[in-house]
């Protein structure tokens, strides 16, 4: 019996995940919707697995709770949508699970889950991937053993040399719940197209970056214990004009219904974003104690996609090898900042680039 579970195997994502884990030695089971694919994947990888055909998400976990693994990953957008199902099927079979959401609304439901994962032995994880674990490492890395900050400002900024419509889905499902803050420990509604900065980064260019509902929000207030966060990201267009019609666009998309339809229109013509090219992929952090101590720095990874897929194989593969806690976490929650410099993440602090660049 493959020990692993990775649904929507023949993703990007997915594709990745289920490389890195075989080098390792994990026995896994492909999922997935198109047996041709499933099988050419299986094919490329160097030892024997398991491949699992089924048409819905639901057949897929029906299938699971059939003859369970160790372990379930996720890696099907909307998080929203797919991870609390998908967890609950974990759940029911005392086994483990890891996600790559960012949403927000798909992070706080599984942190919510802490209990219930407690009581059955199960290690939760959710956001294995550039979004939330690229910040929240950087966050985790700058407080050290320091006391907890008064406030602090994550931004992503990935490079990517494609996108998936699972990436799409998934932005359909953010704006659709509005902007978002954490005020006084509490998340708060915040305008959409507001928190504009525009920050130069390490390599010389600069970038406009907004604020943006993502599960960074939640992972950078319990990395830095912070009352006061805002989350932001280069990935949303950051131009003025843009800025001001953000909560007009997003509108409509607070109806449910509109929302699904978009979602079904996105998954039947596999629509996808524009990626943004380059070579090295960012995160910044910068965060305030109550003293007004200030301290900010970066990290830097690959292209997004291999450094999800990194974190993802990470995380999946220390809790494949009996490396969990029961609980629900975020990856460096569990494992701490080193989970990122495992996946090829790297930490500067601005004043040793200042000096860098001198």
């Amino acid at each position: 019996m493959a020990d692993t579970w990775i649904l929507g195997a023949t993703g990007r994502a997915g594709r990745s995940i289920a490389r890195e884990l075989a080098k390792d030695g994990v026995g896994i089971t492909l999922v997935g919707r198109n047996g041709a694919s499933l099988a050419e994947l299986a094919a490329t990888l160097p030892d024997e697995c398991a491949v699992v055909r089924a048409a819905s998400l639901p057949e897929a976990l029906a299938r699971w709770e059939e003859r369970p693994g160790r372990l379930l990953v996720n890696t099907i957008g909307p998080f929203a949508k797919t991870g609390p199902a998908a967890a609950s099927a974990a759940l029911r079979c005392a086994a483990n699970y890891v996600d790559l959401a960012n949403e927000l609304t798909a992070v706080a439901a599984l942190l919510d889950r802490d209990a219930e994962a407690r009581s059955a032995g199960s290690t939760l994880v959710t956001g294995a991937g550039f979004g939330v674990a690229a910040t929240e490492g950087l966050v985790a890395h700058l407080r050290g053993d320091r006391p907890p900050a008064a406030s602090v400002r994550v931004t992503a900024i990935p490079v990517v040399d494609a996108l998936g419509p699972a990436v799409l889905a998934s932005v359909v499902e953010s704006l659709g719940g509005g902007g978002a803050q954490i005020v006084d420990g509490q998340v708060r509604d915040m305008r959409l197209g507001a928190g504009y900065e525009r920050i130069n980064l390490p390599d010389g260019t600069a970038v406009r970056t907004v604020a943006v509902p993502t599960g960074e929000l939640l992972a950078a207030q319990r990395a830095a214990d912070a009352s006061n966060v805002v989350a932001a990201s280069s990935e949303v267009p950051a131009v003025a004009p843009v800025r001001a019609a953000l909560p007009l666009v997003a509108l409509p998309l607070r109806s449910e219904s509109l929302r699904r339809a978009l979602l079904r229109l996105i998954d039947r013509f596999s629509l996808a974003p524009p990626a943004r090219s380059g070579t090295v992929s960012y995160a910044h952090a910068r965060l305030t104690w109550p003293d007004g101590t200030r301290r900010s720095g970066w990290l830097s990874a690959g292209e997004g996609y291999e450094f999800t897929a990194n974190v993802a194989s990470a995380v999946s593969r220390r809790i494949a090898l009996g490396g969990g806690t029961p609980g629900a976490f975020t990856p460096v929650d569990l494992f701490g900042p080193d989970i990122v410099r495992e996946s090829g993440g790297r930490f500067g602090d601005e004043s040793a680039i200042a000096e860098q660049r001198q």
